[in-house]
């Protein structure tokens, strides 16, 4: 009960500094300066798609059998070794390029590749110690990123001009010193002891289990990204700036919300084997149906009070982040059951379905030329949903034949 309270209170302080956060960019910077950092985000996130998020789930799929072994997780820090010497040397590669073909966006580029290994490595070391219910740490790491980014860049942009260049920098020194402390906590419980080094993990094991998360992640990440990368260089920065701030308020009021219940529930998944999963879809639904209630009542006076008079006037776009976010709370689950099952090449057609439906949506926008700061939620929200439709389909199907099985 105690770690529930701390939980719940954690999730309370960073829902409070995610919204200072939100206040102290939106005065600094302009809606254009936003866009152009959403776009940046967008791009670094790339690698968390194609690459690290797959292997996470890999990761954590395997994570409780390793653990009862000799060796512990031992040999998924030497996997991981190894994917940090080839993420370097792949990076290597890519400054090398950008100095000889653009030399002024080197430091961008930098800035992007450590944002998306600190992303990893963070969210790798939570996950980690949440399925071993070392929940209190994740809960408290959580509160200090949270801190940690509003303190960095209020002091940088006093320091400094202010720009979306500051912003990704106090972003990643709140990684970097959250990853210390997630290790040092990890190193404290005895989480990377081991008497052995373990057998080797097989990278074709990991290609082979990885490769539909893969594939799915990364019609996920331009099926909820893919407009930034698109629209900004088209000269929708602005718009885009606009939304993405508006709606990343409600994707933190029901990221708050979520985050507590994954934290409580998703271990459950894992350890029932995807029996539990049905409960956790049900309670889900209840949370995202009880936050787009909140949010109906409080969101106008929040924009008020948390923005500029550009941002606020188009607060009703709050619920779109709502929507979104609250699909990723029954997408996450869904995935997490499927891949138990060892089902994952069964991910790959509702990640298409999302990208598929999403990019038709966006082609009838365009050619009715309707691009506004509401018309961009629509699309997202309609492709999201359809996947969380799709997903459902598959788990049900799972499930029929789990019962057919039973004697």
């Amino acid at each position: 009960m105690m770690g529930l309270a701390l939980n719940i209170a954690a999730r309370g302080l960073v829902i409070v500094f995610q919204f200072v956060n939100i206040k102290l960019y939106t005065n600094y910077l302009d809606s254009h300066q936003l866009g152009i950092y959403f776009f940046l985000l967008s791009a670094s996130y790339s690698v968390n798609a194609l690459l690290f998020i797959p292997i996470d789930y890999y990761q954590q799929a395997n994570l409780m059998q390793l653990r009862k072994s000799p060796a512990g997780i031992r040999p998924l820090l030497i996997l991981n070794r190894n994917l940090m010497l080839l993420y370097v040397a792949f990076s290597v590669l890519i400054i090398l390029g950008f100095l000889v073909i653009w030399r002024d966006q080197v430091l961008s580029i930098m800035l992007l590749i450590l944002l998306a290994y600190a992303l990893y490595v963070v969210q790798a070391l939570r996950n980690t110690m949440n399925n071993l219910d070392y929940r209190n740490c994740v809960s408290i790491s959580f509160v200090q990123e949270a801190v940690l980014k509003v303190i960095f860049f209020y002091l940088m942009a006093n320091l400094f001009q202010a720009n979306e260049v500051l912003l990704i920098i106090a972003w990643l020194s709140a990684l970097v010193l959250t990853g210390v402390y997630l290790a040092w906590k990890a190193n404290q419980n005895y989480i990377f002891s081991s008497n052995s080094e373990g057998d080797k993990i097989s990278v074709s094991v990991v290609f082979r289990f990885s490769l539909p998360f893969s594939i799915g992640a990364a019609c996920n990440w331009l099926q909820l990204q893919g407009y930034r990368l698109v629209l900004v260089p088209l000269g929708f920065s602005e718009a885009v700036g606009i939304f993405a701030t508006v709606s990343a308020i409600g994707s933190a009021a029901i990221g708050a919300v979520s985050l507590i219940y994954n934290q409580q529930f998703i271990p459950l998944i894992y350890n029932s084997k995807g029996k539990y999963t049905a409960r956790f879809l049900k309670g889900a639904i209840l949370v995202v149906i009880g936050v787009a209630i909140i949010m109906g009542v409080l969101a106008e006076p929040m924009m008020l009070l948390l923005t500029s008079p550009m941002f606020s006037e188009n607060w009703d776009a709050i619920f779109f982040g709502v929507f979104i976010d609250g699909a990723v709370l029954l997408i996450g689950a869904l995935a997490i059951h499927i891949s138990i099952a060892g089902k994952t090449k069964q991910l790959v057609l509702p990640a298409l379905t999302g990208l598929a439906s999403m990019a038709l949506c966006f082609c009838i926008l365009f050619s009715m030329a309707n691009i506004s700061i509401v018309t961009i939620g629509f699309p997202l929200v309609i492709s999201q949903w359809l996947v969380v439709v799709h997903m459902f389909l598959i788990f049900m199907k799972l499930k029929v034949k789990i019962l057919r099985c039973v004697p």
